[in-house]
């Protein structure tokens, strides 16, 4: 099952669930954004629903601190699995040599790619 669309994408924090943006995923390829952030990268798909990401994450205006760190540019690796729906994508997302911190990560599709 192939996850093109339009997706809303969410972090795990202190108080649940935060919305931080919308990404779009093509043939293998996102590109996302939101209030303060932006992100480009690549994704690839297995047969039994899990998902592996490698995305930049990149931080203008009031920066939030992710994994430790205020940046204005992260690289960040995201492993995570599609639900048997196919509408909702749970994972962890780590940055590359430090997996001592992670955070929590959730897609919901919302709608296909414009034609």
């Amino acid at each position: 099952m192939s996850i093109d669309g339009v997706w809303s994408s969410d972090i795990g924090g202190a108080y649940g669930w935060e919305a931080i943006g919308t990404i779009f995923f093509e043939k293998g390829r996102l590109l996302g954004g939101g209030r303060n952030h932006y992100s480009s990268g690549r994704y690839r798909e297995k047969p039994d629903g899990s998902i592996t990401f490698h995305l930049d994450f990149n931080q203008f205006g009031k920066k939030r601190a992710l994994f430790g760190r205020k940046s204005e540019h992260l690289s960040i690796d995201i492993k995570a699995r599609l639900n048997e729906k196919g509408n909702t994508i749970l994972g962890e997302a780590t940055m590359p040599g430090h997996s001592e911190y992670s955070i929590a990560v959730r897609f919901r599709k919302r709608g296909a790619l414009p034609e």
